[in-house]
């Protein structure tokens, strides 16, 4: 059945000949719709374009992967639909080496072809993670080593200003942080004298025509739009009925401030401002007394105010806190240290740049920039193409961008430079949804995307845009939600868009008619962390309870909302229905069915895993932490860093402690008692040397036996004594073989000399811990492959990644399946669909602590320093790196937005959000001040304030008629909004305390308790179901229909064939016997008989095997005399292609008389013309009632290897060689045993070459004769 495409999709898939931006909805099937115009333009009849000739780059290899295989999928079918297409078997060809990949794959494959313009060796590597770290690290040390010995005046500068404490890792992490942002601009150099124009500023006119000037008054503007909506709300409220009057007084004073401020801020006179707020003292409100007024006003009132006060305090504290004059100063002050700043981070780029030349290997950013640097240079303002861009340019008919929201400048850039402009012509199309642009942290700029949103014509143009509106994953009642809440909080202020009709997301997906319309509602799921109940559990009068409520009192926030989620699960699975993906029908929730997003997973996916699986809830999670915090991998490091360096006490005291030596605390106390003076090391030498141990106590076996069990001897300084020595013993070893020993050998050495490979996999978790020591075993052979070496550079290869926060995760034994609820972050989670999503963590404060570190950077507004006067030791923010820390935390809490966007999004049928809430009450009379707004669009002010996604969302939520009964609760009435209070969104809206999930832990308690009762008072003589014993009676009385074809093998060899075949034969191959006139003339010395069987058993082995391999050896044109034949068994001895044992079974007459015999001769003719073939493979299907009578209707693979044949004429002559112990007359015997064999090979050559076998000859090395079947 076709795809009916809509009429947006069907624009995307046929449009040419232009520019185009598709703005693709989630769940619009953006990928499904970018694969059928790739296909229609290779299928399109007028001008059809090869597949090679497309240029598509997708955000990961995954997706490249998956796109390539849809293609090619769809290639095959057409092509299997129409044979004889030749364009199409083109495509299939072409298909292989089609440019469908990610960024730095495309900037790969540029710098492949034209290496020889940037004069790059081709042979480079991509470096590995810890590798740069490692590189990075060192070349820093060099560049600031050459930096201080310079002395430069600006170096010197930046170093007394923003060097802390003793070191200078301040100053490292500001060029690293400005290296970082400035490789993802096209031109780094440029940027970063970009970023110094801020403290150029020399005059108050250049000052008041900054870029962050005008954002300062942006703020302001912003701040009185939101104090006279705040003022004007709390007059509305003093003029009510039962309102507080008295209070007008004390705001028309705060109006005079606000409309003053209005004209100051109107005619940016920062001084005037700045005066004016500083100097301003508040009215106090009026203390009178009057019982008609309502007390809830007047604390309304307050509040109002209080928020207004403090938008006014934020205002001068932040940015009108001095005057214009002090601003010039401070830049003046922060010129100096910052141009040092931006020397140095130029002298580290290009010394970063050269070490990597050096050692031929280039990161992800090195390809982006040397793919740029072949396609263009600049000039001034002017870029100029290469030849390779003009080549490029012609060979690509279109190029292709998905995920485009994600792209930075450089990619933007590379892009454009292999676009059709060669032509005139307009060719890229790009596909995205800034509502998903959630790489910020990855320096993508979303901004591209909304520059060309807004910029390009929905109508008919050369730049077009279609928008994608219609999503065909999810249930309408999961999109009115998203739609509901994203309309209020999301914005072009935040979030970078609009959230309006054209951005809303339209049902398109169909489900059958029947579901639970209850369950398809989405759930907000409160989760009280500090509710009376947490201090009221201990007098909670359940007997049953008091096991459980302990437990709860330990509970932290994330537990709680684990639990919570738990309970939720049970009550879903099984009894709940959704549709089933494959049968499109409904069917019970399953644990498979069940994701569970969370930000990050970092101290949070642990927990919930641990949680769930307690709660007896199958658990998967994708990204797991803690691999460098495992015990195992702590241990073994620790020993790695005491065989690099031994005076380390705390790796030292670490191993001592662990399993490896197995030192106990006390013996640990006793050591440092008799030996307290200097390091551990010198104390365990001391130690272990101060009584001999006799050497048989020092015995290999015995010392490891004593390693891993301290309790074999009584006399513990002993004992002490042994584990010390054994572990300095090994220790020494292991240290002389670090010297030219890989590292991951030598962990290898190291877990089995102590046994401590098998001893974690003995522990609870074995598996788990071998696995974790396995991969630090291949992390070891990947350091290997990078240009360090030895084990120094290994411990600090690791101890970086740690540094950095690198964790790998404990490795996951186990896959999700369709058994286990997923645990995973939202980042990983975008591209896909759960049935039922819980969005969980809502209450986790955002981490924007970046934005309090000392050096700010921003792509428009540059670099913000503190002012740092150290003469006068003074430190004050300047107020350009205030203005970029305001617009940072605008452009975090839009990710943050977009994040939550991707996250409820992915949900097809049920959509659940939870996180904890601390003093619910205060926060829903909080909430209760955004009931009176009648924009849809929340306040900017409010938004910018969030602190977490409850921060978001719960004022959304507040004026959904859902919330009504949770605000009844806590008194306060609902206001009805038009178009929000009932709008047609479905909310269930539940509060979860402490006590209630309690309650729900008893019942499920009391019901196990009592289905353990229930089965401990089973009667196993008693029928309880007359039905279900027959049923299990049929299950258990089951027999395997097929189990005698259980042995059969999939493949025999034509030895096991003739042995299972005539197995009555007792006389087989291999045993080579002398013929009679030849017996008297070899007599044998006799020997014992024990000697003879030992000895005739190897022979007749090894003959068969030697004169087969003199056969396929043999060069018939030096096979005329014996002396001819002993220098070719010679060069096969050298060539060791023979052993010297199989060459002593050789008679050199047996091979003289063969080549003399008239099959010989004919052999020897086929040879000279090349006719001759020998150990030709075959494999042939047969009956496998060959083997067994019982495997009737079954086939076996028959394999094989045919000793010789050759070609007399058109047909074949086969011959096989035989060692068989046969007597003369018996030539029969032969016959009977091989007739089968050798009718196989006749069909086997038959069936490979089309050619007839016209004889079958067996040639008996016994009978030296040719035997024709």
């Amino acid at each position: 059945m076709g795809v009916t495409w809509t009429e947006e999709q069907q624009k995307v898939i046929s449009l040419r000949d232009r520019n185009i931006l598709v703005s693709a909805a989630a769940g619009s099937g953006k990928t499904a719709v970018l694969v059928q115009r790739i296909l229609s333009k290779i299928m399109d009849t007028e001008r059809p374009v090869d597949i090679d000739r497309l240029l598509i780059m997708t955000f990961t290899r995954a997706a490249a992967g998956e796109m390539k295989e849809r293609i090619s999928a769809a290639i095959d079918q057409m092509l299997y639909d129409n044979p004889d297409n030749e364009h199409l078997q083109r495509q299939a060809s072409l298909i292989h080496n089609a440019q469908i990949t990610t960024i730095d794959g495309f900037c790969a494959y540029i710098i492949r072809n034209y290496f020889h313009m940037i004069d790059l060796d081709p042979g480079y590597r991509t470096a590995e993670e810890g590798e740069l770290k490692l590189l990075r690290e060192d070349v820093m040390k060099e560049v600031l080593e050459a930096a201080y010995a310079r002395k430069g005046e600006k170096f010197l500068s930046l170093v007394e200003c923003y060097a802390t404490g003793k070191t200078d890792d301040e100053i490292r992490d500001m060029i690293y942080k400005l290296y970082d942002a400035s490789m993802s601009h096209p031109f780094p150099e440029e940027w970063i004298e970009e970023c110094l124009e801020v403290y150029q500023v020399d005059s108050l006119e250049d000052l008041h025509d900054t870029l962050w000037m005008k954002l300062i008054w942006d703020a302001a503007d912003e701040s009185i739009v939101q104090v006279r909506e705040l003022l004007s709300r709390a007059a509305a409220i003093c003029r009510e009925e039962s309102g507080p009057y008295f209070y007008e007084a004390a705001l028309d004073d705060d109006i005079l401030l606000l409309r003053a401020a209005e004209t100051a801020v109107k005619e940016r006179d920062y001084n005037g401002f700045s005066e004016l707020l500083k100097n301003h003292k508040y009215a106090r409100l009026s203390t009178k007394k009057d019982l008609s007024v309502d007390e809830e006003k007047k604390i309304q009132v307050k509040d109002l105010r209080d928020s207004a006060k403090g938008l006014w305090n934020e205002l001068t504290e932040k940015y009108f806190n001095q005057t214009e004059e002090l601003i010039l100063e401070y830049l003046q002050y922060c010129r100096r240290p910052m141009e040092g700043l931006a020397e140095v981070t130029l002298q580290y780029k290009d010394a970063f740049a050269d070490r990597k030349r050096e050692q031929n290997i280039l990161d992800f950013t090195d390809m982006e920039h040397f793919a740029l640097q072949i396609l263009m240079t600049k000039e001034g303002e002017e870029i100029h193409m290469s030849q390779a861009a003009r080549e490029l340019s012609a060979k690509y008919d279109e190029v292709l961008v998905d995920e485009y929201q994600d792209s930075n400048l450089v990619q933007e850039l590379l892009t454009t430079a292999v676009s059709g402009w060669i032509n005139q012509k307009k060719n890229i199309f790009m596909v995205g949804d800034v509502k998903q642009s959630i790489y910020r942290f990855r320096l993508a700029r979303p901004e591209l995307f909304m520059e060309k949103y807004k910029s390009y014509s929905t109508e008919e143009a050369q730049e077009q845009r279609i928008d994608l509106h219609k999503n065909f994953r999810s249930r309408e009642q999961v999109l009115e939600s998203v739609n509901f809440i994203f309309r209020q909080i999301m914005g072009e202020d935040l979030g970078g868009i609009t959230y309006d009709k054209d951005a809303a997301l339209y049902p398109g997906a169909s489900f059958p008619e029947g579901e639970s319309e209850e369950f398809v509602k989405t759930e907000v799921l409160l989760v009280e962390r500090d509710g009376e109940e947490l201090s009221d559990v201990q007098d909670y009068e359940d007997a049953g309870a008091s096991g459980n409520r302990r437990e709860m009192e330990n509970q932290t926030g994330q537990e709680l909302e684990a639990l919570a989620i738990a309970q939720r699960i049970k009550e879903i699975v099984g009894k709940e229905q959704i549709v089933d993906k494959e049968k499109k029908e409904y069917r019970s929730v399953e644990y498979g069915d069940i994701v569970i997003l969370l930000r990050t997973a970092y101290g949070w996916a642990e927990t919930f895993r641990e949680v769930l699986a307690s709660q007896g809830i199958p658990v998967y999670c994708t990204s797991r932490t803690g691999y460098f915090s495992a015990t195992e991998i702590v241990t073994v490091l620790n020993y790695l860093k005491v065989c690099d360096n031994p005076l380390q006490d705390i790796p030292l005291m670490g191993v001592l402690r662990s399993p490896i030596v197995g030192c106990t605390s006390q013996e640990l106390a006793e050591l440092r008692i008799q030996y307290p003076d200097g390091l551990l090391y010198e104390s365990v030498s001391a130690y272990a040397g101060e009584n001999e141990i006799p050497e048989k106590e020092l015995d290999s076996d015995k010392l490891k036996s004593e390693l891993l069990n301290s309790n074999l001897r009584t006399d513990e300084k002993n004992s002490l004594n042994i584990k010390l020595k054994g572990f300095l013993s090994l220790l020494e070893k292991v240290r002389n073989m670090a010297a030219y020993t890989p590292v991951h050998e030598l962990i290898l050495y190291v877990l089995k000399e102590t046994g401590y490979g098998d001893y974690a996999r003995a522990l609870p978790g074995g598996e788990q811990r071998f696995a974790n020591l396995t991969m630090l075993v291949e992390k070891a052979m990947d350091y290997e492959k990078t240009s360090y070496r030895g084990l120094f550079n290994f411990v600090r290869y690791i101890e970086q990644l740690q540094a950095y926060q690198v964790d790998y995760g404990e490795v996951n034994l186990t896959g999700a399946g369709n058994t286990a609820v997923e645990i995973m972050t939202i980042h990983k989670s975008k591209g896909l669909e759960f049935p039922v999503v819980f969005v969980a963590g809502m209450g986790k404060q955002f981490n924007f602590q970046d934005m309090n570190a000392g050096l700010l950077l921003h792509p428009e507004l540059g670099i913000g320093a503190d002012a740092i006067i150290p003469e006068k030791r003074v430190i004050a923010s300047s107020l350009n790196k205030q203005v970029i820390r305001r617009q940072l935390l605008k452009e975090s809490l839009g990710e943050e937005l977009r994040v939550l966007y991707v996250a409820m999004t992915r949900a097809k049928e049920k959509l659940i959000l939870t996180g904890t809430v601390g003093k619910l009450e205060k926060q829903m009379l909080s909430l209760s001040r955004f009931l009176d707004e009648e924009e849809e669009l929340l306040p900017l002010g409010t938004r910018m304030k969030a602190k977490n996604y409850w921060a978001f969302v719960l004022p959304a939520l507040v004026r959904h008629r859902a919330m009504s009964e949770l605000l009844w609760e806590y008194g306060i009435l609902m206001k009805k909004q038009p178009g929000i209070y009932d709008d047609i969104s479905e909310f269930v809206i539940k509060k979860i305390t402490v006590r209630q999930m309690t309650e729900k832990a008893v019942l499920i308690q009391a019901g196990n308790q009592m289905q353990e009762e229930y089965l401990k008072n089973w009667d196993e003589n008693k029928v309880y179901d007359e039905a279900v014993k027959e049923e299990i009676e049929k299950r258990f009385s089951f027999v395997y229909p097929y189990k005698y074809l259980e042995d059969i093998p999939v493949k025999v060899s034509v030895s096991d064939l003739k042995k299972r075949s005539w197995h009555d034969e007792s006389e087989l191959e291999e045993n080579i016997s002398v013929s009679a006139e030849e017996q008297d003339e070899e007599q044998e010395v006799p020997v014992p008989a024990f000697m003879a069987e030992k000895q005739e058993e190897y022979k007749g082995a090894a003959r068969g095997t030697a004169y087969h391999r003199v056969m396929e050896c043999l060069d018939y044109a030096e096979a005329d005399t014996e002396e001819q034949l002993r220098a070719q068994l010679k060069r096969l001895l050298e060539s060791q292609k023979m052993t010297e044992q199989e060459a002593e079974c050789i008679r050199i007459r047996d091979i003289r008389r063969f080549v003399e015999s008239r099959l010989g001769q004919r052999m020897k003719k086929a040879a000279m013309k090349k006719h001759l073939y020998r150990e030709q493979p075959f494999v042939i299907q047969r009956s496998a009632s060959m083997l067994d009578d019982g495997w009737k209707n079954e086939t076996v693979l028959v394999q094989g290897i045919i000793d010789a044949y050759f070609m007399e004429g058109d047909e074949i002559v086969l011959v096989d060689y035989k060692t068989d112990r046969v007597k003369r007359g018996q030539e029969q015997k032969l016959i009977d045993l091989y007739h089968v064999q050798l009718e196989d090979y006749a069909r086997a050559l038959e069936r490979m070459t089309g050619k007839r076998v016209k004889e079958k000859i067996i040639y008996s090395f016994t009978l030296q004769k040719e035997i024709l079947l």
